[in-house]
């Protein structure tokens, strides 16, 4: 199908099942997803080799760095202890509980360790795309922001131990410059490039008059930017774009406000080209090559956040909702998981486990893809933070 008409077709599609869903009284991300799954496995049209990617790059960069335009001081030191003590609570648990229940399935402990590893990731697409569907604000809204961007630099670590171990297990020489050294230069190298390019970004602000095009074409292209470089640089292109934002709104609030309020303006479309893409990849015959083993996984995933959430709120001291109801807002599973999944392949390429890794997280990614957005929405309500 010609490229545009693709596009066009896409958010027709998006904008008519929206409006069903809505009145169903459903987010419409599933809207967006069942677009794609309509276009890419019912009419079997598929997208452009590089459709997907740079509609992924494009919109995971600017979720990121709206993330990061949240994360100013105030909001850290009145987030910061319960925020930590929750995301490693939260991911440690996570890991343990998915870990453990691959063991007791398949008794295959370099599986279980690795495929616990990645359990931790949450993707902070599907979360924000429904906190922005409902409008929704409070409490556990900022924790949720908060988390979904912060766990990738914790499972970045927990992700080199596991695949360090795993190796290990399998009779791999395995050094401590890969268990530690990649992980760090990934966090910290992000996490530097993205604060620079965002000290230059809020510096020139202040010397230059920007009109309101000028902040939003400068906004777009530095998110854009931050993600392209950290992919040649090899590290975290999430951490570098929230990175990117951190700066900006912490050195140059007017601008960071302003920015968050433009970019704001183009995030339905590009939602919608986004879980269209998705839904367009969704392949559910995967799901029957070990259906039991995905099953498992899943289950104890969402036992591991939802308890992992629950117990860090108790210990963090949090408010009842979002003890009650952080574990469900926490549950999608897509772009870094998956990014840490192809990395574990390859890792493993001389291991039958390495094919076992792919098909897994594809079709677990695809169960989380369709039940998470109602799950959110549901705790997003049940919260009170919906204003839609």
């Amino acid at each position: 199908m010609n490229i545009y008409l693709l596009v066009a077709f896409i958010l027709i599609l998006g904008f008519i099942f929206g409006r069903i869903l809505r009145k169903l009284k459903l987010t419409e991300i599933l809207a967006y997803i069942l677009s794609g799954i309509i276009i890419g496995r019912v009419l079997n049209f598929s997208p452009p080799e590089q459709f997907s990617v740079i509609i992924s790059g494009t919109t995971l960069a600017l979720i990121a760095y709206i993330v990061g335009l949240s994360f100013s001081f105030d909001f850290l030191k009145r987030m910061g202890k319960q925020m930590v003590i929750i995301l490693i609570v939260q991911v440690l648990i996570t890991v343990i509980a998915t870990g453990g229940i691959v063991y007791l399935l398949t008794r295959d402990l370099p599986l279980s360790i690795i495929l616990g590893s990645l359990a931790g990731a949450t993707d902070p697409a599907g979360t924000i795309a429904v906190f922005r569907d409902l409008r929704a604000k409070g409490g556990l809204t900022d924790m949720t922001t908060a988390l979904v961007g912060l766990d990738d630099a914790v499972v970045i670590v927990v992700y080199a131990v596991g695949i360090a171990l795993t190796k290990m297990l399998l009779g791999a020489e395995t050094g401590i410059s890969f268990a530690f050294t990649d992980p760090l230069w990934e966090i910290f190298g992000g996490l530097g490039l993205g604060g620079a390019i965002g000290a230059g970004l809020s510096y020139f602000a202040k010397k230059v008059h920007l009109t309101s095009d000028n902040i939003f074409v400068i906004s777009l292209a530095a998110a854009i930017l931050c993600w392209g470089i950290a992919e040649m640089m090899e590290v975290s292109a999430m951490l570098t774009c929230m990175a990117l934002g951190t700066a900006v709104i912490n050195l140059n609030v007017q601008i960071g406000n302003r920015s968050n309020e433009l970019l704001d303006n183009i995030m339905t479309p590009i939602f919608v080209l986004f879980f269209a893409a998705i839904g367009m990849e969704m392949d559910f015959s995967v799901f029957y090559v070990m259906w039991p083993l995905v099953i498992m996984y899943c289950v104890g995933r969402s036992i591991g956040k939802i308890a992992g959430c629950s117990l860090g709120g108790v210990l963090a001291r949090s408010e009842s909702k979002i003890k009650k109801y952080l574990g469900l807002a926490m549950l999608p599973q897509a772009g870094v998981a998956m990014g840490l999944a192809f990395l574990a392949a390859q890792a493993l390429s001389g291991y039958e486990l390495g094919g076992k890794i792919i098909t897994i997280m594809t079709a677990t990614t695809v169960v989380f893809g369709l039940l998470s957005p109602p799950l959110v929405q549901y705790a997003v309500k049940k919260a009170g933070e919906a204003r839609r």
